[in-house]
């Protein structure tokens, strides 16, 4: 009895340790799968400029261990993906031993205005005072708001419902989004990468609110009236969070 007993603990302990080791080829086996990637050759003797057409030429595979990847696999391009990255134009510069990322592979936005917003909304195109705006570090997608100087927004709107600015203090009218600046409608080192014509910025389209019986929001009638009063000479644009662009 004590025999068969032994035989049975023996059994249990002998599956025991093929699970376990089992379990231990498995993580190793992580180790050593690997993942190929795409990356800048560091051989190239010149970095890889702005607008410059992606070559074969230019990339090395990098393969990094699964387990070891992290958020890579997310965002990087894979190597099996190099034919759909050779043509592109170079929206940065690259430097050798670089990764590529999907972000990187981006073109410029070719959507018409109107396809951009839904029957609740309009379009207006507002000029800016470029003494109080750089273009270059505002994109489409991005909410601004507007700062009105006091001696500008009083008197307030003689038949708003909008509240009369206290006296010293800046009314801000806002948020909008913005659609288009000029004719640029995505990220300003992506159009240049394409070769487009950036050109003049001072001149932007947002996204505003609409009533069912057609009226725009009071916001956008504020803002409005400004713009008549004072062509916007004097207002400022307030470039909201990343954060908050994205809710």
């Amino acid at each position: 009895m004590k025999g068969v007993q032994g035989l049975m603990i023996a059994g249990c302990l002998g599956i025991i340790g093929a699970v376990c080791n089992w379990f231990y080829l498995v993580r190793q086996a992580d180790n050593y799968e690997r993942v190929a990637l795409i990356a800048v050759k560091d051989n190239l003797g010149a970095p890889i400029e702005l607008g410059q057409r992606f070559k074969e030429s230019d990339f090395v595979k990098v393969e990094i261990p699964k387990n070891r990847l992290g958020n890579l696999e997310k965002v990087a391009v894979r190597w099996d993906a190099l034919n759909t990255v050779i043509g592109f134009n170079s929206n940065r510069e690259y430097f050798g031993g670089e990764i590529v990322m999907q972000q990187d592979l981006r073109t410029p936005a070719k959507e018409d205005l109107n396809k951009m917003i839904d029957k609740t909304r309009r379009v207006i195109w507002l000029p800016v005072d470029s003494r109080t705006f750089n273009p270059a570090h505002v994109n489409p997608d991005d909410l601004v708001s507007f700062r009105i100087p006091d001696f500008i927004a009083q008197p307030a709107l003689a038949n708003s419902d909008e509240p009369e600015s206290t006296a010293g203090q800046s009314e801000i009218i806002g948020p909008f989004r913005i659609l288009a600046l000029g004719n640029r409608k995505g990220r300003r080192e992506i159009s240049k990468a394409a070769g487009l014509s950036v050109g003049a910025e001072n001149v932007i389209a947002i996204s505003v609110k609409v009533s069912k019986d057609g009226s725009l929001e009071s916001a956008a009638q504020r803002l409005l009236v400004v713009l008549q009063r004072t062509n916007f000479q004097g207002v400022q644009l307030l470039l909201h969070s990343a954060e908050e662009a994205a809710e």
